[in-house]
């Protein structure tokens, strides 16, 4: 109950916050608001799923140790994704369209009816 009052609240007070400042900051305060959102929902989740105590001092180093490598092991996850998808081959192939399909598309390339 507590986590949907915070949340609830991060969200009232960036409506606030969106409705007395201009453009550029706008953009700046949204993009803390889900920092804050993100940070506050995958630290709950961690605390849940691994059933850490954050009342004690050593109970508080292990989550900020588990908490950061559950993000290490996001961003590390992530490379691997970006490396994967440059590796891929994004070259123009023709396998998957059909002979008139692509009668089509060349000739809505070149300005042809």
């Amino acid at each position: 109950m507590i986590s949907w009052i915070v949340i609830a609240i991060l969200v009232i007070v960036g409506v606030i916050a969106i409705k007395m400042n201009h453009l550029k900051h706008r953009v700046f305060i949204v993009i803390l608001i889900l920092l804050a959102l993100f940070l506050y929902t995958s630290m709950n989740l961690i605390v849940k799923d691994n059933d850490l105590n954050l009342n004690s001092v050593d109970g508080l180093f292990n989550v900020i140790k588990v908490y950061t490598g559950w993000l290490a092991n996001g961003f590390q996850n992530l490379k691997v994704i970006t490396g994967n998808v440059l590796g891929m081959d994004w070259g123009n192939t023709n396998s998957s369209f059909t002979d008139k399909d692509s009668k089509k598309i060349e000739a809505v390339r070149y300005g042809r009816s």
